[in-house]
């Protein structure tokens, strides 16, 4: 079953991307009213344009979870795919004294060789669910996944304990040849 998740999207790059683009617009008006020279302000065009592609076209766009497989979209450059069944745990971040900053909205995966592989879906628990779903033996330790399907299954086992205590009241019920129910 293909599932298809946005990736959220990311404030500090887009408050980037707002700075760089309201700069630009006051070099190009520094240029018409004669202050700075056209080389400058190409220099400035040619900065912009390399970090829009590369913010807005070489990071994932959508993740499709689909047959044991996780496929990156890229607009500019290939898609990377990750294979479900070499991957052993997912997790939520995991901060590490190389990163800057840790982004507490990312889902880890591990695979066998240790590789991480870092996810950023808008609906990290449906993302984690469909993860899990495709591969059963994948260790998840997402925090609000796990928190969720917990009191499911809790909920889910409580019923099933009534539905068989139900059931065997009205065996023994049955049995007995008396309407009377047998107290506990």
């Amino acid at each position: 079953m293909r599932q298809e998740f946005k990736v959220k999207p990311n404030l500090a790059v887009g408050i980037f991307l707002t700075a760089l683009t309201g700069v630009m617009i006051f070099y190009i008006a520094e240029y018409f009213a004669g202050i700075v020279t056209l080389g400058y302000v190409l220099v400035d065009v040619v900065f912009m344009i390399f970090m829009y592609l590369y913010f807005l076209g070489c990071r994932p766009y959508v993740y499709i979870v689909e047959n044991k497989k996780i496929i990156s979209k890229n607009r500019l450059f290939g898609d990377k795919t990750v294979d479900l069944m070499r991957c052993e745990v997912i997790t939520d971040a995991v901060s590490r004294l190389a990163d800057l900053v840790t982004r507490p909205h990312a889902i880890e995966i591990y695979d066998e060789a240790k590789k991480r592989h870092k996810y950023f879906p808008a609906d990290p628990v449906g993302f984690t669910g469909a993860v899990v779903a495709s591969n059963k033996r994948i260790h998840c330790t997402v925090a609000a996944y796990t928190d969720v399907h917990r009191s499911i299954e809790k909920r889910q086992r409580r019923e099933r304990r009534r539905q068989q205590r139900a059931d065997y009241n009205n065996t023994e019920t049955a049995n007995n040849g008396s309407s009377r129910k047998r107290r506990r």
